[in-house]
């Protein structure tokens, strides 16, 4: 149960990880030719923290589960 859920989190985490540096690398780009970026650095931050709080939660559960 603690491998498991510790995988499913840290996958959860990984893609989280993605999201908010995708997102800051299309703010860098669309800033720079001064586009619209609305949006961008926000969906970076909740990416951000959706990573930080999977990879917590894959380490509770890993440690929680130890047999």
């Amino acid at each position: 149960m603690g491998i498991g859920l510790g995988v499913l989190f840290g996958v959860v985490a990984v893609g989280a990880a993605v999201l908010a540096a995708v997102n800051s690398y299309n703010y860098a780009i669309r800033h720079a030719q001064e586009l619209e970026t609305s949006g961008l650095l926000l969906n970076s931050g909740v990416g951000f923290g959706v990573a930080m709080l999977a990879a917590s939660l894959a380490l509770v559960a890993i440690h929680v589960y130890d047999a």
